[in-house]
């Protein structure tokens, strides 16, 4: 999850506990209902990513055209040095959770250590050890499988019966397993520290879980102001601010709640009831966590397949030279894979003079052709025939970096194509409209319309809109010739974002010349998103000597490479 998302995450959350809340003022003053109540509102906020559908991510950015003269774009003379942001709170992020888990890992020691320092106090029976300890301001009860219980020295002085109370108190921590819950909770302070509606919960969850273990003491003993005068007996000592992880008796900011639920005398609540109100309950945490989704979105990076192609020979003479085959990107879209065999004819030089598919998919059999007709096997003095096989496998769905990202296709429009060329078209993109654009999205769209008809061009807008036209008759120029006749060059200025980002790279453009020498069309070859707007914007207004051509001017197409580079 990135930052942005942490952030709607964490408003999500809030809107969710502000429900939670109120929720929590309406029900009976049951404490065990209570605890549930706030138990399932954490786990409903830790889990609400996973469950609700993310937005699809959407980052228009301009596509552009093409041409071929190299130029440096440098920044100005000011200083490059930026803040990295992002950088810096994912480190104070991370950083507050490493200390928060430190926190933990030294009380865990802290309270090993008041264990071995303190001495046993004799309770035969008991399904805890007892302790005393002059480490301890209160008592304290840790571990799991041999659980301890530590007592204050002033314990001792205490008349039997308050003795009996804090005894059953603890005990009833300990048949709870409430030293689990307590770590666990810690795990979670650590990990959303920077979270307030997470401290409330957890801080909520804590009282509750006191007050019943409060009301389950009152109920075995059967003494309600004896084991008051326990707990205010506690509360008026002094203690000092000493983190163990572990459930303490008393934490004085819940004194006066525990006091009022004592006093109020609450029945324990039958199943039915209790069920009913946690179900209630749940439905509008789930209904408020709906809502907080659809408002406030978690966005989804953009998914790229990897395909994987491997080529091997199973007879014949050994392959001395391959060329790669292109997965389609129509059979790619679809999924399709498979393995193609293909039967190959060998001249004496080792190379390829005839091919012939003999099994495979339909869809990868092309693709394939096209690769081993280019390829050399081991030279001989008679003609060879060999067999070899192409396996076409997708390996799979990762998440695309977040400068990958180009857009979402919105939609796509047709100028001066031939009707019986449209439905090709369309069914043969591998993107459908509405679905994200990764980087190598206009290559692969450019080489499925030039399988239907070479002439085809495709040009993307700064909205998402694919517009495929039928290209006139272009002379090729190569980019360093048409770079000579260059009589008006606009330097692009370096992105801030770009610039701050400390992104460099190459934009490649294809670019159409008009007889008159002015700049026509931009296609984008290759190039980062930040870096391409300002290209266009500047290769749009320069100007060319024309080309001649028997002596007449002639449209010409042209490669325009332009390096960013930031100076040391």
């Amino acid at each position: 999850m990135n930052l942005g998302n942490l952030l709607v995450w964490s408003l999500q959350t809030c809107l969710v506990v502000a429900t939670g809340a109120v929720i929590a003022k309406l029900l009976p003053p049951a404490p065990r209902l209570r605890l549930m109540h706030w138990q399932l509102l954490l786990a409903a906020c830790l889990v609400l990513p996973l469950v609700q559908r993310w937005q699809p991510a959407d980052i228009s950015g301009s596509l552009v055209t093409v041409g071929s003269a190299v130029i440096v774009a440098r920044p100005d003379g000011r200083s490059n040095w930026s803040i990295p942001w992002t950088s810096v709170l994912v480190a104070v992020l991370a950083s507050g959770s490493a200390l928060f888990l430190t926190r933990l890992g030294l009380g865990a020691i802290r309270i090993r250590l008041y264990r071995l320092r303190s001495s046993p106090l004799p309770l035969p029976g008991m399904e805890a050890e007892f302790r005393i300890s002059a480490e301890v301001s209160g008592p304290v009860t840790f571990g799991w499988r041999k659980p301890v219980v530590l007592l204050p020295e002033y314990y001792l002085e205490l008349p039997a019966d308050l003795q009996h109370a804090i005894r059953e108190h603890e005990l009833t921590h300990v048949r709870r397993k409430d030293w689990l819950c307590a770590i666990g909770e810690e795990i979670v302070r650590a990990a959303l520290w920077f979270h307030p509606a997470i401290w409330f919960v957890l801080s909520r969850i804590q009282l509750a879980r006191e007050q019943v273990v409060d009301q389950e003491v009152v109920s075995s003993t059967g003494n309600r102001e004896r084991y008051l005068e326990a707990l205010l007996a506690i509360a008026g000592l002094k203690s000092r601010i000493d983190f163990v992880p572990a459930p303490l008796f008393l934490r004085k900011r819940h004194l006066s709640e525990r006091v009022a639920t004592i006093l109020n005398e609450v029945t324990q609540m039958n199943q039915k009831r209790m069920l009913l109100s946690l179900a209630l309950s749940s439905a509008a945490i789930a209904f408020t966590g709906a809502i907080a989704a659809t408002v406030l979105p978690l966005r989804a990076a953009a998914q790229t397949t990897i395909a994987n192609i491997q080529a091997q020979a199973k007879s014949g003479p050994r392959i001395v030279y391959q060329v790669a085959a292109q997965y389609p990107p129509d059979a790619k879209l679809r999924r399709i894979e498979g393995r193609v065999v293909v039967e190959v004819q060998v001249n004496t030089r080792g190379l390829v003079s005839d091919a012939r598919v003999v099994s495979g998919p339909d869809e990868l059999r092309r693709a394939a052709l096209q690769a081993v007709l280019q390829w050399e096997f081991e030279a001989d003095d008679r003609p060879a025939r060999a067999e070899v096989e192409l396996d076409f496998h997708l390996a799979g769905t990762g998440v695309a970096p977040e400068q990958e990202r180009l857009g979402v296709l919105r939609r796509i429009e047709f100028l001066d194509v031939p009707n019986y060329l449209r439905a090709r078209i369309v069914t043969r993109i591998p993107v459908k409209e509405g679905e994200s654009l990764t980087e190598d999205a206009p290559q692969e769209i450019g080489r499925a319309i030039a399988e239907v008809d070479s002439r085809l061009r495709a040009n993307f807008t700064a909205d998402g809109v694919l517009q495929v036209s039928m290209a006139p008759l272009l002379i090729r120029v190569g980019g360093n010739a048409q770079a000579m006749k260059i009589v008006k060059k606009v330097p692009p200025l370096y992105p801030p974002l770009a610039k701050q980002a400390r992104l460099q790279g190459t934009v490649r453009f294809m670019v159409e010349i008009t007889k008159e020498g002015k700049v026509q069309n931009v296609v984008l070859v290759s190039g980062h998103p930040l870096l391409v707007p300002s290209s266009q914007e500047a290769i749009r207004q320069w100007e060319y000597t024309p080309t001649l051509l028997n002596g007449e001017p002639v449209a010409v197409v042209t490669q325009v490479d332009i390096n960013f580079t930031l100076s040391e």
